[in-house]
């Protein structure tokens, strides 16, 4: 999965337009960031970037350019 790939499946997930998803953006200004959004988020990082995500770093999720990083996007 590249950053792009990476990206759309994120605006999928906050049923969001993925030209409007800009990294500054908190996860939380999106209406549809949730507890479920959440959970699917962490899905996609275990299954489609093989990653663990540990407590610590989930805390530590606060905006898109997060995500990215905690993917190695950036």
């Amino acid at each position: 999965m590249d950053k792009k790939e990476f990206l759309k499946a994120i605006a999928e997930i906050l049923m969001t337009d993925e030209d409007d998803l800009k990294e500054e953006m908190e996860l939380n200004s999106f209406s549809d960031f949730d507890s479920i959004a959440f959970l699917q988020i962490i899905t996609l990082f275990e299954q489609e970037l093989k990653l663990e995500i540990d407590l610590e770093a989930i805390r530590k999720l606060h905006t898109v350019k997060d995500l990215l990083k905690l993917g190695n996007f950036v």
